[in-house]
């Protein structure tokens, strides 16, 4: 009986000495319904693939990073994505598409399907940055599109889009909130640009 009054009180004084680590909070971009664009023309003759979009290794990555000093880079500890930035913003991208009825049909880059055009997708700037001894922050997006002919290989349009949004929370919720935003500004600067190319 002492044996077992021992043994459970060992029990007891390890398990409240065990150390619990806190749960990781996962994000995902969240972009509202594009309301402010006209597709009344479009390339409603011609089909669309969406290629993966290119970008650095650490958009590839869970990693929530942000910048300090200009140049120093960190990882949020307790925060990450629940997908790539990369697979994300692909993501997005395809979706608006689709929904805008722009094309013909829009299709993603693992589908057999032959299309018209090819839709090159360059991310060349995600991130989150904090200025004036982390007193203040922002997020800064800058994304690059190349239409690309299917059957000549030949470069339709490119252009380069950028958003930059204030942070309210000085923390890795505000900052997604922030790139809900700038994310936004591009898709809604993106689907203009197309739908002036195919006009």
């Amino acid at each position: 009986m002492i044996k077992i009054f021992v043994f459970s009180f060992v029990l007891i004084v390890l398990s409240g000495c065990m150390i619990t680590k806190s749960p990781v909070a996962q994000y995902q971009l969240s972009v509202e319904p594009l309301s402010e664009i006209d597709t009344s023309s479009g390339c409603k003759d011609k089909s669309l693939k969406v290629s993966q979009a290119f970008s650095s290794s650490s958009l590839m990555s869970l990693d929530m990073n942000y910048i300090e000093d200009k140049n120093k880079i960190y990882s949020y500890s307790q925060s990450q994505w629940n997908d790539s930035v990369n697979q994300e913003v692909t993501s997005h991208i395809l979706k608006v598409l689709r929904t805008s009825k722009l094309f013909k049909n829009t299709q993603n880059s693992k589908s057999r399907s032959r299309s018209d055009l090819i839709l090159e997708i360059n991310i060349i700037e995600f991130m989150q940055y904090f200025t004036d001894e982390s007193k203040k922050s922002y997020v800064n997006i800058e994304i690059s599109i190349t239409l690309i002919d299917e059957k000549t290989a030949q470069v339709v349009a490119t252009s380069s889009f950028s958003s930059k949004k204030k942070v309210d929370t000085l923390d890795a919720s505000g900052g997604v909130i922030a790139f809900d935003e700038a994310l936004r500004d591009i898709l809604t600067q993106g689907v203009n640009f197309l739908n002036r190319i195919c006009r």
